[in-house]
């Protein structure tokens, strides 16, 4: 039992530590941290991110763990060079990538990376979080709505978000969906996923998905200020942002009680009856190419 001593209380279990959980997840996510402010940078090789089931799982993890430390007051979800992720590697070998040509592999697929990292990857931000959360995007795009969802979120002059399941045949419905419809209005939003339509950063700050559009090369520097004023008072304005988070977050949980389960099982159905859709790189390429983005080898 604990101790209770002069308004004391012991024994308590060890909140995550930034020294154990940055170095835990460095591979996939870089870390900093500055006055209360952390940041996640997501890269692959400290480079543009590869979509990969590891880095789709270390993602949700990260974030959870990071905000359970007391330390930090805010956090900044970013990425690293010129996309925010705009590649993917699939089918490529077992065992480092996605493999699904048998309906065994897409089943196993399905449960364990889909719906078992996917739906946190969303639900952890609205429901888990109980600070502050920042978005910053590096440019060009898709899984925009882990941005998307995040407080605030700003993004570079150049940014492009489009919506990658129309490309893979996929139904929109791991997040996106929610996050356009919330945020740009039904119509627009069917007009993104049926179609797969980009975004531009100027359509996106007048239609509210950002706050703010900034250049590249002040992106983390802004991303930084904007934590910085969020923090100001530290444990004076904790409670201030602790309720804050309800209050902002309540659109979200509402909807995504309602619509996200659903609409991921939908997803999932969709996977499992037609063995057309798949995460066949190609695809990306020719979407990025309708989209007028033109992405460098990796």
């Amino acid at each position: 039992m604990a101790s209770v001593a002069a308004g004391h209380i012991s024994n308590f279990i060890d909140p995550p530590k930034f020294e154990d959980y940055s170095e835990k997840y460095k591979d996939h996510i870089i870390m900093e941290r500055r006055d209360g402010v952390i940041m996640l940078r997501m890269h692959t090789q400290d480079k543009a991110l590869v979509w990969s089931p590891q880095l789709h799982r270390a993602i949700h993890q990260a974030v959870r763990e990071a905000a359970a430390d007391p330390e930090n007051d805010a956090l900044i979800l970013t990425a690293t060079g010129d996309f925010w992720v705009a590649y993917g590697v699939a089918n490529k070998d077992e065992g480092s990538h996605l493999v699904e040509q048998t309906t065994e592999q897409r089943s196993a697929a399905s449960m364990n990376f889909f719906v078992g990292d996917g739906m946190p990857l969303q639900e952890n931000l609205i429901f888990d979080v109980r600070i502050p959360t920042i978005a910053a995007v590096t440019g060009p795009g898709y899984h925009m709505e882990m941005a998307l969802m995040c407080d605030l979120t700003i993004c570079t002059e150049d940014t492009v978000m489009v919506d990658v399941h129309k490309w893979m045949g996929f139904v929109s419905g791991d997040g996106v969906n929610i996050a356009y419809q919330e945020l740009m209005g039904t119509k627009r939003a069917n007009y993104a996923m049926l179609l797969g339509t980009p975004v531009t950063a100027e359509q996106a700050l007048d239609w509210g998905l950002v706050n703010e559009v900034v250049s590249r090369e002040r992106i983390y520097e802004r991303a930084w200020e904007i934590g910085a004023k969020v923090v100001e008072g530290r444990n004076d304005r904790r409670v201030f942002r602790r309720m804050m988070t309800e209050v902002m977050r309540k659109p979200w949980k509402t909807r995504m009680s309602e619509d996200f389960f659903g609409a991921f099982a939908a997803e999932m159905y969709g996977y499992m009856a037609d063995p057309g859709v798949s995460h066949d790189d190609d695809y990306l390429a020719e979407m990025w190419k309708q989209c007028g983005v033109e992405i460098p080898e990796w």
